[in-house]
This record gives C-alpha cells, structure tokens and sequence, in this order.
C-alpha cells in the first residue's frame, strides 16, 4: 500500500522542470500563470469538516465541470477532491502542514476515461503479456477509468483477483458478453447483479450483446455489398429474438451494449430498444450502441430521439479506412460511414473510447492506446498510414474540445458515474492527469507529443513520468 499523502516527506532535490513544494502559509508567487483563469473564477469550497491534506497548486486546470469551468489549484483530502478554484482560496481550506505541490503551470484534467476497450482482457493483441502491465500501460496513458467491454467468467475471476490483492490500480466497468457472434452464452451472468459494485475500483457496467460484424465486408447492411450483389453481411439474431433478448434483460434493469456496425443492423438493434423502452426516456436505462460505423439521417434522428447512445471509437473510421469502405459501401453510401460530428450536432448522446487493442486490420492492432493519440484521432482522422482522410470523412473530424469531453465527462456518463467522476469538482474522486501541454492549445498534429506526466486514481499517484520529481514522491508511486 502507498503512504498517506498527509505522511509523505519529499525534500528539494526530489524537484524536478520547476516542480517545487512549500509549506502551508509561505508566499504564494507573484508570478500569473500563462493562459491561466479569470481572477473572478470562483473557488468551489471544502464540505465542512474536512481539510485536504494535498494541494495541487500554480496549474492550468482544465475542470471540464461547466459550473467552473478553469481554475488553478485543487485540495485532496484522501481520495476525494476538497476543494477547486484560485489557489489563495484552495490553500486557506487545507489543513496545517499539508503537502502543497507547485505543478509550474502543467495542465490538470479529470483522468480520462476509456469508455469501450479490451486493454486488460484482450493484452496479448498488443503484445502485453500481464494484467500488470496492461494496467500500468493504460495509466501511462492518461487512463485512469476503462470499460473493458467483453468480460467473460475467467476475465472477471482474474479482475476480481487483481482487485483483492490491491493490484487494479485503475476503475475498471465490466460489460459480460450475451454472445460473440454465433456462439450464445446465454444468461450466464445470473448470479450478479445489474451495476454490482465489487469496490471502488471495480463494478459491473452492462451486458454486450454483437448484432453484426465491424469488418466492413461483412457488416449488416439495408441494400447489398457492391462488390457481393446476393449479400447484405452477417447478423446473430432474428428481429424477434433480439427484442425478446433486449426485452427481458432490461426488465431486469441491465444497462445493454450493443456492438452494431451497419445500417441494417442500426434498425434491428433500435427497434429492439424502442420495444424495451416502450415510450420511457433512455437516461435512466443509458442502453448503447457500440460503433455505429454506417448510419443513416433517419438513424441519427431516431437516436436522438430516444436518447440512445453512441458509443464512439475516435481512432476508427480514419483514413486508412478507404479501400475497406469504398468496394463494400459503394460512393452513394460512403457519408453514413464515421459520423461523429454529424452525431454530435444531432443532439445524440456521445461518449468516446479506443477499442484499444482492437482495429479493423491486423497491422492497425496496438494503434491508439494513449489518449492523447486518441484525441489526434478523432480530430484529424489520419490513421496509422498517414495518409489524408477523404474529405467525407475530414468533415466528420471533432475538435480537440468535442474530444475531451467525450473521454472525461461522456466516459463517466456511460457508466452512471458522473456524480463521482468525469470531472475536477469538490466531493468528486480524486482521478486526475497532468499533461506537459494544453491540448487544446498545440498544433492538433504535436497532439501524440503531449506528455502524461502523471495519473492520480482515487489520491494515489499510480503514474509519473521519469522525470516528474515531486509527481512521483507523491504516494511512492512508481516512475514510468
């Protein structure tokens, strides 16, 4: 187990690229932060009874809470964050000898959260050989909540294991697969329960159920394969056992993720969640569409309309997609494939992941796993080749903005978090990253040169670059 923070001693020479420590009430630099907030941010207080014994000051922080939007210092008592805003107000709340870390102007985010990945089930795809590792590689990149979105009985036997033993150092929402293709589980899952918290570390998310294929060759579309005129792709189910399936598992308050690729499969999947819903509002329910890789206008007007939401892959449907789509899709059908901004503009709820290891092809697996690569991804849509996006698919690019949002505060929503996590706000966990860069300020093509420089899950330092000096005395966290 790490130190308390409220017990850790660091001396000077631990300081490192002008991170430096001082005791609570010694004066505060003159010195305004470049870029930092209004002077009239207003300071989000410390509940009553509590004083943070952890105070991140001098840093661009970037809350992604609308109520407070910027701010430059944030209080942690524990695992939780106390207090956020100017850090004059942020220090007067903390508690006498507290552990006060000047970050120098670094950037502060709430930890980002990858909303749809196999990063710990499926490691051996990216080479990774240990959970361990897998772990500590996610956190190196700035992952400090994943949904690993195929967790059979093994796979939770093993996460529950990592958990018992203090070695999942990430959140981790589990989604129990109903099928993978043709094979049918079944409801296996019978002995747990919808959203089931094991601790703070690990709970339940949903259930996964696969309508059609992601390979754009076989995906379920309306009208045919242009270069197969007999086939419209592969589906798993018929209309009337997917809307039976969808049916029972929500009456018995399971949140469902479906992994829906085609336009075909995109009506199937709806109706089904029309039928379960039955004229109720999708919030309290949050049912998923993972992929949506070619839709129509209708569809992204149904999906507003019911308040599904599209689970989005930002490095997906890049570039390199081209010679996938276009022998398939044809050119009148090329505009449904990627439509995140399009998603976005319709008012359809969005939330943004990696699938990280998985890509559409063998020589794009491992592509993606930080998310600031993810960000580069989503706002340029360049894939690995390099090559430019067709401009069908460069008008669909989101901005470094859009794509923030979509891995902190989307994230969270996708797992009914967003009271606890998501965003940098007092009474929030203390899941935060520090970034040696603005994201939103570099040129979006230095956006993979953004460094994580450290990653905080719950008031631990579970990350810190090499050289991050007082970042990784915090909590005796191991360098990278």
């Amino acid at each position: 187990m790490m130190a308390s923070l409220s017990r850790v001693t660091v001396t000077r020479r631990q300081f490192l690229g002008g991170i430096s420590i001082v005791a609570l009430g010694t004066a505060l630099d003159a010195c305004s932060l470049i870029g930092g907030p209004s002077p009239r941010t207003p300071v989000t207080p410390a509940p009553s009874g509590h004083t943070p014994d952890l105070v991140l000051r001098n840093a661009i922080v970037l809350t992604m809470d609308p109520e407070v939007p910027t701010a430059d210092a944030v209080a942690i008592e524990g695992d939780t964050i106390r207090a956020v805003g100017m850090q004059a107000e942020v220090l007067a709340a903390a508690a006498p000898g507290a552990t006060i870390v000047d970050l120098g102007g670094r950037v502060l985010l709430p930890g980002f959260n990858d909303a749809h990945c196999h990063r710990i089930g499926d490691r051996g795809v990216s080479g990774i050989e240990t959970a361990e590792d897998a772990i500590e590689d996610a956190l190196a990149g700035g992952w400090t909540s994943i949904s690993e979105l195929f967790v059979n009985q093994e796979r939770l036997d093993e996460l529950r294991e990592l958990d018992e033993a203090d070695r999942l150092r990430l959140r981790v929402a589990c989604y129990l697969p109903v099928n993978y293709l043709e094979d049918k589980f079944g409801v296996w899952f019978g002995d747990y329960e919808p959203r089931q918290v094991f601790s703070p570390h690990l709970r339940i998310g949903g259930v996964k159920i696969f309508a059609d294929r992601a390979d754009p060759d076989k995906m379920f579309l309306t009208e045919p394969h242009i270069d197969r005129p007999d086939y419209h792709g592969d589906v798993y189910w018929t209309p009337d056992e997917l809307t039976d399936l969808v049916r029972s598992l929500h009456d018995e308050g399971w949140q469902i993720a479906t992994h829906t690729c085609g336009d075909a499969a995109h009506d199937l999947v709806l109706n089904a969640y029309e039928a379960a819903l039955a004229g109720a509002h999708n919030a309290a329910h949050r049912h998923r569409i993972e992929h949506a890789l070619v839709i129509r206008d209708d569809q992204v007007e149904r999906m507003r309309q019911l308040s599904i939401l599209a689970s989005i892959q930002l490095p997906f449907m890049n570039s390199d997609w081209g010679e996938l789509l276009e022998p398939t899709l044809g050119p009148n059908r090329l505009a449904w494939a990627g439509r995140w901004r399009d998603l976005l503009e319709a008012g359809v709820p969005v939330v943004g992941s990696t699938d990280f290891p998985w890509a559409i092809r063998d020589k794009l697996n491992g592509a993606s796993g930080p998310a600031m690569t993810a960000l580069w991804n989503g706002a340029t849509r360049i894939g690995q080749e390099a090559g430019p996006p067709p401009p069908w698919l460069a008008a669909q690019a989101v901005t470094v903005e859009q794509g923030l949002e979509l891995i902190t505060r989307g994230g969270a929503y996708a797992t009914f978090e967003e009271d606890r996590k998501g965003t940098v706000t007092a009474g929030k966990l203390a899941d935060l990253v520090v970034l040696s860069d603005d994201p939103r300020s570099v040129a979006v093509d230095k956006l993979p040169d953004v460094r994580v420089e450290m990653t905080m899950v719950g008031g631990r330092v579970e990350y810190c670059a090499p050289d991050a000096g007082a970042l990784c005395a915090l909590g005796g966290a191991r360098p990278g």
